[in-house]
Protein backbone atom coordinates (compact mmCIF):
# COMPACT_ATOMS: atom_id res chain seq x y z
CA UNK A 1 0.00 0.00 0.00
CA UNK A 2 1.50 3.32 -0.86
CA UNK A 3 0.19 6.83 0.11
CA UNK A 4 -0.20 9.34 -2.75
CA UNK A 5 1.45 12.82 -2.68
CA UNK A 6 -0.96 15.56 -3.25
CA UNK A 7 -0.05 16.21 -6.67
CA UNK A 8 -0.80 12.75 -7.55
CA UNK A 9 -4.61 12.33 -6.00
CA UNK A 10 -6.25 12.81 -9.88
CA UNK A 11 -4.92 9.32 -10.33
CA UNK A 12 -7.38 7.55 -8.66
CA UNK A 13 -10.26 9.80 -9.74
CA UNK A 14 -11.99 7.55 -12.22
CA UNK A 15 -12.07 4.89 -9.66
CA UNK A 16 -14.61 6.24 -7.74
CA UNK A 17 -18.12 5.39 -9.27
CA UNK A 18 -20.39 6.67 -6.71
CA UNK A 19 -21.30 10.29 -6.06
CA UNK A 20 -21.74 9.76 -2.54
CA UNK A 21 -19.51 11.12 -0.45
CA UNK A 22 -18.66 14.60 -1.74
CA UNK A 23 -15.39 15.25 0.57
CA UNK A 24 -14.04 12.20 -1.78
CA UNK A 25 -14.25 14.91 -4.79
CA UNK A 26 -13.12 17.36 -2.82
CA UNK A 27 -9.91 15.62 -1.31
CA UNK A 28 -9.29 14.05 -4.94
CA UNK A 29 -8.85 17.90 -6.54
CA UNK A 30 -6.96 19.55 -3.29
CA UNK A 31 -9.74 21.62 -2.29
CA UNK A 32 -10.05 19.99 1.50
CA UNK A 33 -7.00 17.67 3.17
CA UNK A 34 -6.77 14.25 3.44
CA UNK A 35 -4.84 11.12 2.86
CA UNK A 36 -5.03 8.25 -0.18
CA UNK A 37 -3.47 5.31 -0.25
CA UNK A 38 -3.16 2.66 -3.18
CA UNK A 39 -2.19 -0.28 -4.46
CA UNK A 40 0.82 1.01 -7.57
CA UNK A 41 1.63 4.17 -7.79
CA UNK A 42 1.59 4.08 -11.20
CA UNK A 43 -1.72 2.56 -12.50
CA UNK A 44 -3.86 2.48 -9.22
CA UNK A 45 -6.77 0.02 -9.43
CA UNK A 46 -7.50 0.14 -5.92
CA UNK A 47 -7.72 3.20 -3.57
CA UNK A 48 -8.63 3.96 -0.22
CA UNK A 49 -9.55 8.03 0.66
CA UNK A 50 -9.37 9.52 3.84
CA UNK A 51 -11.45 12.22 4.65
CA UNK A 52 -12.45 14.31 7.58
CA UNK A 53 -16.09 13.31 6.07
CA UNK A 54 -15.65 9.41 5.65
CA UNK A 55 -13.07 6.68 4.60
CA UNK A 56 -13.95 5.14 0.91
CA UNK A 57 -12.39 1.93 -0.50
CA UNK A 58 -12.49 1.93 -4.09
CA UNK A 59 -11.70 -0.12 -7.43
CA UNK A 60 -10.83 -3.62 -7.74
CA UNK A 61 -11.23 -6.05 -4.95
CA UNK A 62 -8.53 -8.19 -6.16
CA UNK A 63 -5.71 -7.08 -4.83
CA UNK A 64 -5.11 -8.75 -2.26
CA UNK A 65 -1.99 -7.75 -0.45
CA UNK A 66 -3.31 -4.23 -0.48
CA UNK A 67 -6.73 -5.49 1.20
CA UNK A 68 -4.20 -6.92 3.20
CA UNK A 69 -2.96 -3.97 4.45
CA UNK A 70 -6.03 -1.44 4.82
CA UNK A 71 -6.31 -2.46 8.44
CA UNK A 72 -3.42 -0.77 9.15
CA UNK A 73 -4.53 2.71 7.92
CA UNK A 74 -7.66 2.20 9.86
CA UNK A 75 -8.47 2.59 13.29
CA UNK A 76 -10.57 0.24 15.04
CA UNK A 77 -13.48 2.50 15.12
CA UNK A 78 -12.81 3.83 12.14
CA UNK A 79 -16.17 3.38 9.72
CA UNK A 80 -15.90 2.44 5.78
CA UNK A 81 -17.65 3.01 3.21
CA UNK A 82 -17.25 0.85 0.04
CA UNK A 83 -18.19 2.81 -3.48
CA UNK A 84 -19.49 -0.22 -4.68
CA UNK A 85 -21.06 -3.41 -3.81
CA UNK A 86 -18.13 -5.84 -4.46
CA UNK A 87 -16.71 -4.33 -1.13
CA UNK A 88 -19.58 -5.03 1.04
CA UNK A 89 -18.90 -8.56 1.56
CA UNK A 90 -14.57 -8.09 1.73
CA UNK A 91 -14.99 -5.35 4.21
CA UNK A 92 -15.56 -7.01 7.52
CA UNK A 93 -12.37 -9.46 6.47
CA UNK A 94 -10.03 -6.76 5.92
CA UNK A 95 -11.21 -4.37 8.77
CA UNK A 96 -9.64 -4.29 12.25
CA UNK A 97 -12.96 -4.96 13.55
CA UNK A 98 -14.43 -8.08 11.81
CA UNK A 99 -17.61 -7.48 13.50
CA UNK A 100 -17.70 -4.09 11.49
CA UNK A 101 -21.54 -3.89 10.50
CA UNK A 102 -23.05 -2.02 7.77
CA UNK A 103 -25.60 0.34 7.57
CA UNK A 104 -27.48 2.77 5.68
CA UNK A 105 -27.20 6.61 4.97
CA UNK A 106 -29.15 9.16 3.24
CA UNK A 107 -28.25 11.69 0.44
CA UNK A 108 -30.59 14.85 0.40
CA UNK A 109 -29.94 17.85 -2.64
CA UNK A 110 -31.52 20.91 -3.22
CA UNK A 111 -30.89 23.45 -5.68
CA UNK A 112 -31.20 27.52 -5.59
CA UNK A 113 -34.68 27.07 -7.16
CA UNK A 114 -36.28 24.73 -4.67
CA UNK A 115 -34.70 26.75 -1.65
CA UNK A 116 -37.66 28.88 0.04
CA UNK A 117 -35.94 30.20 3.24
CA UNK A 118 -38.19 29.85 6.64
CA UNK A 119 -39.55 32.55 9.20
CA UNK A 120 -35.72 34.09 10.18
CA UNK A 121 -37.19 35.84 13.17
CA UNK A 122 -35.52 34.70 16.61
CA UNK A 123 -37.23 35.00 20.39
CA UNK A 124 -35.65 37.80 22.29
CA UNK A 125 -32.37 37.54 22.95
CA UNK A 126 -30.90 34.92 20.59
CA UNK A 127 -28.77 36.88 17.90
CA UNK A 128 -27.67 34.98 14.46
CA UNK A 129 -24.34 35.71 12.99
CA UNK A 130 -21.97 34.72 10.36
CA UNK A 131 -19.05 32.51 10.83
CA UNK A 132 -16.16 34.44 10.90
CA UNK A 133 -13.41 32.16 12.49
CA UNK A 134 -10.59 34.99 13.19
CA UNK A 135 -13.51 36.97 15.58
CA UNK A 136 -15.14 33.85 17.14
CA UNK A 137 -11.64 32.89 17.90
CA UNK A 138 -11.42 36.10 20.12
CA UNK A 139 -14.88 35.75 21.98
CA UNK A 140 -15.31 33.60 24.81
CA UNK A 141 -18.51 31.77 23.69
CA UNK A 142 -19.82 28.04 25.27
CA UNK A 143 -19.72 26.05 22.33
CA UNK A 144 -17.28 28.10 20.04
CA UNK A 145 -14.53 25.32 20.12
CA UNK A 146 -16.86 22.89 18.67
CA UNK A 147 -18.19 25.21 15.88
CA UNK A 148 -14.48 25.89 15.48
CA UNK A 149 -13.01 22.00 15.69
CA UNK A 150 -15.72 21.69 13.39
CA UNK A 151 -13.92 24.34 10.56
CA UNK A 152 -10.77 22.91 10.70
CA UNK A 153 -11.95 20.15 8.31
CA UNK A 154 -11.17 22.70 6.17
CA UNK A 155 -6.77 23.90 5.47
CA UNK A 156 -7.16 26.83 6.82
CA UNK A 157 -9.30 29.85 7.49
CA UNK A 158 -8.56 31.57 3.87
CA UNK A 159 -9.88 27.82 2.52
CA UNK A 160 -12.90 28.22 4.60
CA UNK A 161 -13.67 31.93 3.93
CA UNK A 162 -12.98 30.98 -0.14
CA UNK A 163 -14.91 27.76 -0.06
CA UNK A 164 -17.03 27.71 2.77
CA UNK A 165 -19.55 29.25 4.99
CA UNK A 166 -21.57 28.78 8.29
CA UNK A 167 -24.16 30.71 10.82
CA UNK A 168 -24.68 30.09 14.81
CA UNK A 169 -27.02 31.33 16.80
CA UNK A 170 -26.62 32.56 20.42
CA UNK A 171 -27.92 33.17 23.50
CA UNK A 172 -25.75 35.69 25.38
CA UNK A 173 -22.28 33.36 26.02
CA UNK A 174 -23.51 30.37 24.85
CA UNK A 175 -23.99 28.98 20.78
CA UNK A 176 -27.02 27.35 20.83
CA UNK A 177 -27.17 25.76 17.34
CA UNK A 178 -24.50 26.00 14.15
CA UNK A 179 -24.82 24.69 10.79
CA UNK A 180 -21.47 24.48 8.73
CA UNK A 181 -20.36 23.71 5.64
CA UNK A 182 -18.66 19.95 5.30
CA UNK A 183 -17.22 20.23 2.36
CA UNK A 184 -17.21 21.43 -1.46
CA UNK A 185 -16.28 20.42 -5.03
CA UNK A 186 -17.27 22.07 -8.06
CA UNK A 187 -20.77 23.55 -7.82
CA UNK A 188 -21.88 21.77 -5.14
CA UNK A 189 -21.10 21.77 -0.72
CA UNK A 190 -22.33 19.78 1.76
CA UNK A 191 -23.66 21.29 4.85
CA UNK A 192 -24.19 20.07 8.63
CA UNK A 193 -26.11 21.45 11.30
CA UNK A 194 -25.88 20.56 15.22
CA UNK A 195 -27.92 22.22 18.32
CA UNK A 196 -27.01 22.02 21.68
CA UNK A 197 -28.95 19.84 23.63
CA UNK A 198 -30.78 22.03 25.93
CA UNK A 199 -31.94 24.47 23.18
CA UNK A 200 -33.11 21.56 20.72
CA UNK A 201 -37.01 21.64 19.24
CA UNK A 202 -37.05 25.29 19.30
CA UNK A 203 -36.30 25.72 15.38
CA UNK A 204 -32.96 27.28 15.89
CA UNK A 205 -31.41 24.54 13.56
CA UNK A 206 -33.73 25.17 10.92
CA UNK A 207 -33.07 28.55 10.58
CA UNK A 208 -29.66 28.46 10.98
CA UNK A 209 -29.07 25.45 8.20
CA UNK A 210 -31.55 27.96 6.20
CA UNK A 211 -28.71 30.91 6.43
CA UNK A 212 -25.84 28.47 5.70
CA UNK A 213 -27.88 27.18 2.24
CA UNK A 214 -28.57 30.43 1.16
CA UNK A 215 -24.85 31.94 1.66
CA UNK A 216 -24.06 28.75 0.07
CA UNK A 217 -26.22 29.63 -3.26
CA UNK A 218 -24.51 33.28 -3.10
CA UNK A 219 -21.23 32.14 -3.32
CA UNK A 220 -21.91 31.03 -6.73
CA UNK A 221 -22.94 27.06 -5.93
CA UNK A 222 -26.00 25.56 -7.50
CA UNK A 223 -26.94 22.46 -5.14
CA UNK A 224 -26.25 21.88 -1.69
CA UNK A 225 -25.70 18.34 -0.08
CA UNK A 226 -27.27 17.16 3.19
CA UNK A 227 -25.87 13.68 4.50
CA UNK A 228 -27.33 11.67 7.21
CA UNK A 229 -27.99 8.18 8.94
CA UNK A 230 -31.02 6.92 7.59
CA UNK A 231 -31.83 6.31 11.58
CA UNK A 232 -31.79 10.14 12.45
CA UNK A 233 -35.58 10.99 12.10
CA UNK A 234 -34.75 14.29 12.93
CA UNK A 235 -32.39 14.80 9.84
CA UNK A 236 -34.43 13.53 7.44
CA UNK A 237 -37.26 15.38 9.10
CA UNK A 238 -35.20 18.73 8.82
CA UNK A 239 -33.73 17.39 5.55
CA UNK A 240 -37.67 17.45 4.58
CA UNK A 241 -38.56 20.65 5.93
CA UNK A 242 -35.64 22.73 4.26
CA UNK A 243 -36.89 21.28 0.63
CA UNK A 244 -34.27 19.23 0.00
CA UNK A 245 -34.79 16.26 -2.22
CA UNK A 246 -34.47 12.22 -1.31
CA UNK A 247 -31.57 11.53 -3.49
CA UNK A 248 -30.93 7.95 -2.45
CA UNK A 249 -29.39 6.02 0.38
CA UNK A 250 -25.94 4.24 0.47
CA UNK A 251 -24.25 1.58 2.60
CA UNK A 252 -21.46 2.49 5.05
CA UNK A 253 -19.97 0.09 8.03
CA UNK A 254 -19.40 1.29 11.71
CA UNK A 255 -17.99 -0.35 15.16
CA UNK A 256 -20.47 0.84 16.75
CA UNK A 257 -24.76 2.21 16.21
CA UNK A 258 -24.41 4.54 13.67
CA UNK A 259 -26.48 7.12 15.67
CA UNK A 260 -26.63 10.83 15.77
CA UNK A 261 -29.05 10.84 18.86
CA UNK A 262 -29.79 8.44 21.27
CA UNK A 263 -33.39 8.40 20.42
CA UNK A 264 -32.65 7.30 16.75
CA UNK A 265 -33.21 3.66 18.04
CA UNK A 266 -36.46 2.02 19.42
CA UNK A 267 -35.03 -0.01 22.89
CA UNK A 268 -35.87 -3.30 20.56
CA UNK A 269 -32.93 -1.71 17.66
CA UNK A 270 -30.86 -1.01 20.75
CA UNK A 271 -31.44 -3.91 22.32
CA UNK A 272 -30.89 -6.10 19.24
CA UNK A 273 -27.50 -3.66 19.04
CA UNK A 274 -26.49 -4.65 22.31
CA UNK A 275 -27.23 -8.34 22.09
CA UNK A 276 -24.35 -7.83 18.58
CA UNK A 277 -21.90 -6.60 20.62
CA UNK A 278 -21.95 -8.25 23.35
CA UNK A 279 -20.97 -11.42 21.49
CA UNK A 280 -18.84 -9.66 18.95
CA UNK A 281 -16.40 -8.89 22.49
CA UNK A 282 -15.79 -12.16 23.08
CA UNK A 283 -13.25 -11.42 20.60
CA UNK A 284 -13.01 -7.50 20.87
CA UNK A 285 -13.02 -7.08 24.73
CA UNK A 286 -13.14 -3.10 23.80
CA UNK A 287 -16.85 -3.77 22.44
CA UNK A 288 -17.86 -4.55 25.86
CA UNK A 289 -18.20 -0.60 27.19
CA UNK A 290 -20.31 -0.30 23.86
CA UNK A 291 -22.56 -3.38 24.10
CA UNK A 292 -22.86 -1.73 28.02
CA UNK A 293 -24.73 1.55 26.71
CA UNK A 294 -26.29 -0.34 24.29
CA UNK A 295 -28.42 -2.36 26.85
CA UNK A 296 -28.45 1.15 28.78
CA UNK A 297 -29.79 2.76 26.02
CA UNK A 298 -32.20 -0.19 25.41
CA UNK A 299 -33.58 -0.02 29.36
CA UNK A 300 -32.47 -3.36 30.37
CA UNK A 301 -31.29 -2.58 33.91
CA UNK A 302 -30.27 -6.53 34.12
CA UNK A 303 -28.40 -6.33 31.16
CA UNK A 304 -26.48 -3.70 32.08
CA UNK A 305 -25.48 -5.00 35.56
CA UNK A 306 -24.69 -8.15 33.69
CA UNK A 307 -21.94 -6.75 31.68
CA UNK A 308 -20.29 -4.16 34.50
CA UNK A 309 -19.58 -7.44 36.27
CA UNK A 310 -18.15 -9.27 33.00
CA UNK A 311 -15.90 -6.27 32.46
CA UNK A 312 -15.08 -5.90 36.26
CA UNK A 313 -14.08 -9.70 36.19
CA UNK A 314 -12.13 -9.01 32.79
CA UNK A 315 -10.35 -5.61 34.65
CA UNK A 316 -11.43 -3.49 32.61
CA UNK A 317 -12.39 0.09 33.87
CA UNK A 318 -15.54 2.02 34.01
CA UNK A 319 -16.29 5.31 34.36
CA UNK A 320 -19.28 5.59 36.83
CA UNK A 321 -19.69 8.80 37.23
CA UNK A 322 -20.05 9.33 33.36
CA UNK A 323 -22.29 6.31 33.32
CA UNK A 324 -24.33 8.15 35.78
CA UNK A 325 -24.47 11.58 34.10
CA UNK A 326 -25.41 9.49 30.61
CA UNK A 327 -28.20 7.94 32.32
CA UNK A 328 -29.47 11.30 33.71
CA UNK A 329 -29.54 13.12 30.67
CA UNK A 330 -31.00 9.63 28.82
CA UNK A 331 -33.99 10.16 31.03
CA UNK A 332 -34.16 13.82 30.55
CA UNK A 333 -35.02 12.24 27.10
CA UNK A 334 -37.64 10.08 28.26
CA UNK A 335 -35.60 6.76 27.88
CA UNK A 336 -33.96 4.46 30.89
CA UNK A 337 -37.02 4.34 33.35
CA UNK A 338 -36.01 1.22 34.45
CA UNK A 339 -32.58 2.91 35.88
CA UNK A 340 -34.44 4.79 38.45
CA UNK A 341 -35.11 1.43 40.13
CA UNK A 342 -33.02 1.70 43.78
CA UNK A 343 -30.95 -1.31 43.13
CA UNK A 344 -29.46 0.10 40.46
CA UNK A 345 -29.45 3.56 41.79
CA UNK A 346 -27.28 2.06 45.01
CA UNK A 347 -25.09 0.10 42.90
CA UNK A 348 -24.12 2.73 41.33
CA UNK A 349 -23.42 5.07 43.98
CA UNK A 350 -20.99 2.23 45.59
CA UNK A 351 -19.33 1.80 42.56
CA UNK A 352 -18.66 5.86 42.40
CA UNK A 353 -17.82 5.67 46.13
CA UNK A 354 -15.25 2.73 45.51
CA UNK A 355 -13.78 4.05 42.64
CA UNK A 356 -13.02 7.58 44.57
Amino acid sequence: MIKLRNEDYRKVAHLVKSQNELSVFSVINGVMSGEIYVNNIENPTSALIQTSECNLIAGSTEDEAFNAQVSSELDFWDQLTPDSSEWIDIIPKIHENSFIRKYKRRRYIISMNDFVGPDMNLPEGFVMEKVDLSLLREKNLENSGKVLGWAENWNNDEEFKKYGTGYYIHNNEVIVSWSLSDCSFSKSTAIGVHTDDRFRNKGFAKKVAAATIKDSFEKGYENVEWLCVDSNKGSTSMADKLGFTYSNDYDSFSSYPPIENPTDLSKSEWYEWAEYLEEASKTHDCLLLEGLYAYVNSNDMEKAMDIMNTMEDKEIKINYIRLKNYINKLQNYGMCSNFHDPKWIDLLDEKIESNK
